[in-house]
């Protein structure tokens, strides 16, 4: 039965891209062979990567730069996969909202771990039941809890595995001692750290968001 919805939804998005191409006041006939063929890709992979070769999406998009008098694409590895460019516009929409302005507390090594572990110790415990009024998230601000790790076994688990692991034990910590709202409490792992060694690189940071007031 899904297929019937992911059709309509399809169905729907070309409907939407011939539109905006025919409102759009220069007509580019490569990047419309190029969205049609990225419809045909997606529907005959039913949306899902890894279930159509490289060499049958490029079939799919020369056939239709054919039908617009084009030639074939001279590299074809250059073409971003549909899917790769909807992740990166995501980055992108993140990115943006990143460098909004906004006011942040910060709140450094609000838990701190034991070397390869991602559980809570008492002392962790007790200065996060400390630190829990200062850092509720009240409306409009969200808490962000950063892990680090430069102490994960790759046998086990990698530092960014061990990282996002420690943010996640903190935030549910936060929501479920303290009850804070879900919704504004986000858990995110740092991928390169900057310090080489010490309780820096085992810790938890917390960041309290707050996005700056519109001037009138």
């Amino acid at each position: 039965m899904w297929l019937v919805s992911f059709g309509d939804m399809m169905t729907n998005a070309l409907t939407f891209f011939i539109l905006l191409v025919s409102m759009a006041h220069q007509r580019d006939f490569g990047l419309i062979a190029a969205g049609l063929g990225s419809f045909v890709v997606a529907l005959r992979s039913h949306g899902l990567p890894g279930l159509m070769s490289e060499s049958e999406k490029t079939e799919i998009f020369n056939e239709f730069r054919q039908r617009f008098n084009l030639p074939p694409e001279p590299d074809p590895a250059r073409r971003e996969a549909h899917t790769d460019a909807s992740e990166l516009e995501l980055i992108r929409a993140a990115a943006a909202k990143a460098l909004a302005p906004h006011d942040e507390l910060l709140q450094p090594n609000v838990a701190v771990f034991a070397p390869g572990s991602s559980t809570l110790t008492a002392e962790s415990k007790a200065y996060l039941d400390k630190l829990a009024d200062t850092l509720r998230p009240a409306k409009m601000q969200v808490l962000i809890v950063e892990g680090h790790a430069l102490d994960g076994s790759s046998a086990r688990t990698s530092n960014h595995a061990l990282a996002q692991a420690r943010a996640d034990v903190v935030r549910e910590y936060f929501v479920d001692e303290h009850e804070f709202p879900t919704a504004r409490v986000e858990a995110r792992a740092w991928l390169v750290e900057i310090e080489p060694e010490g309780d820096g690189t085992r810790c938890v940071d917390a960041r309290l968001v707050t996005p700056a007031r519109k001037e009138p």
